[in-house]
């Protein structure tokens, strides 16, 4: 029979650990990650509320949630600044794997093994040696509670490390073949669109002309001349519904300060990172190499450089 200091005993802690999962999800906002509610106990999605749903922006949102249930927390991969969760399983593969790397990351203690943070927009999400390479989606993270009753746990408390492709496959090296692969459809579609030699000796597609487009020409006003309606999602990162695919919840991310924007839905043909000549490209259907030409022409290059140009 449960006495009534059993039962103050079991609130309190149920208080305490609120307390540290709201203050956690702080830490998170702090980051510029967006966070999510799950179900007490539970890694399943609280109603409205998932990677290409609702996301939690603000402190006292978080406090609903946090401090007033037994809600669990989940962080949102993927997006800007690409937050990426590293899972094993198995602590025998995690402690090979952390012998051999000694990387210093965020890192958490899960019921069965560990959860590894990286930031690094644009990677794939792909498994290998024991480890699934999540880059996209829902994590818990913790405090939260394990349906098993396991409460997740911080044990390396420190700031997430970014990596690019070159430092990603140094650490997992199951990511090179996918990496190459990618690089070399990159390096086709570039040699596709090279633009004509009569173009480059115009002056039309210089080594300069990309930079100074970027540089002139914001991503936001881009996609507002393309009809997308951005709000507020996070600290740094603005969001809205996807014109690339069916899209009932925003899934579209754009951070107006590096000028990078993306799909968090994989198999949006916007998936990954992107600038704002892609999102030109895309939008009006031409090849990039048709997008640097318009943008050039509407936001660079004075009229008499753009005498005969063809677009």
């Amino acid at each position: 029979m449960t006495t009534n200091d059993g039962i103050d005993g079991m609130k309190a802690a149920d208080q305490d650990l609120r307390q540290v999962r709201y203050e956690r999800a702080c830490w998170w906002l702090r980051q510029g990650i967006g966070i999510v509610p799950l179900k007490p106990h539970s890694k399943e999605l609280q109603p409205g509320y998932g990677s290409q749903k609702a996301h939690i922006t603000t402190p006292g949102l978080a406090s609903k949630w946090f401090l007033n249930t037994n809600a669990n927390l989940g962080v949102v991969l993927g997006g800007f600044p690409g937050l990426i969760a590293c899972d094993w399983d198995n602590r025998q593969d995690y402690e090979a794997w952390s012998t051999r790397v000694k990387a210093e990351t965020l890192t958490e203690r899960t019921a069965r093994g560990y959860h590894v943070f990286f930031f690094g927009p644009g990677l794939p999400s792909t498994i290998g040696n024991g480890c699934e390479f999540k880059t996209g989606g829902v994590c818990m993270v913790s405090p939260s509670v394990h349906p098993s009753g396991t409460i997740y746990q911080t044990v390396k408390d420190v700031p997430i490390t970014s990596i690019d492709s070159e430092n990603a496959c140094t650490l997992f090296p199951f990511l090179s073949d996918i990496l190459r692969k990618r690089q070399y459809t990159l390096q086709e579609n570039a040699r596709l669109e090279k633009p004509s030699t009569r173009d480059t000796d115009r002056g039309i597609v210089g080594t300069g002309i990309i930079s100074r487009i970027k540089e002139v020409r914001s991503i936001v006003d881009e996609m507002k001349a393309g009809g997308v309606q951005l709000l507020h999602g996070g600290r740094s990162v603005l969001v809205g519904l996807c014109p690339f695919h069916d899209d009932h919840s925003p899934s579209l991310w754009v951070n107006p300060k590096s000028g990078l924007w993306g799909c968090n839905k994989p198999e949006c043909p916007a998936a990954g990172t992107h600038d704002v000549i892609n999102f030109r490209a895309m939008i009006r259907g031409v090849s990039n190499n048709d997008a640097i030409k318009q943008l050039a022409k509407e936001f660079v290059c004075e009229s008499k450089t753009m005498k005969g140009w063809r677009t």
